[in-house]
């Protein structure tokens, strides 16, 4: 198994065990991406998209490990993933039973200067309620 499937799994772990609760409430939040930073804490946060761009600048400059190309795609994914995630949403509310599929995108921050950063599309189901939670 390669280091990029390590850390997949090793993310898929984080969000569907101590960062469950802010991967749901992102995918129905438009202002927002989920960020994993091994080097800061906690190392997954929900970070609006202006402070994304501080944090993280991106761009073809030195320097950079993300182009703009890279934003754009993540954009266009983030919207897509929150229109589903809102009729998802709708549908849970409706039909009880119902486990309708919801999903967000996840920067992934490399701590090495000299490679990318990378990103991931996360899916989840809305599981019927308990007690009021997902």
């Amino acid at each position: 198994m390669d280091g990029r499937n390590e850390d997949l799994d090793l993310l898929a772990a984080l969000l569907d065990g101590p960062f469950r609760r802010l991967r749901d409430d992102n995918h129905i939040d438009p202002h927002r991406i989920l960020v994993w930073d091994r080097q800061r804490q906690p190392a997954i946060q929900a970070v609006p998209f202006l402070e994304l761009l501080s944090r993280y600048p991106c761009g073809e400059e030195v320097g950079t490990q993300w182009s703009g190309q890279d934003l754009v795609e993540i954009l266009q994914e983030k919207h897509e993933l929150l229109r589903r995630s809102l009729v998802a949403q709708e549908i849970a509310a409706e039909r009880e039973e119902a486990q309708p599929a919801c999903g967000t995108v996840v920067l992934t921050i490399n701590p090495d200067p000299d490679l990318p950063h990378s990103w991931a599309v996360v899916r989840a189901c809305i599981t019927p309620r308990q007690g009021g939670q997902h």
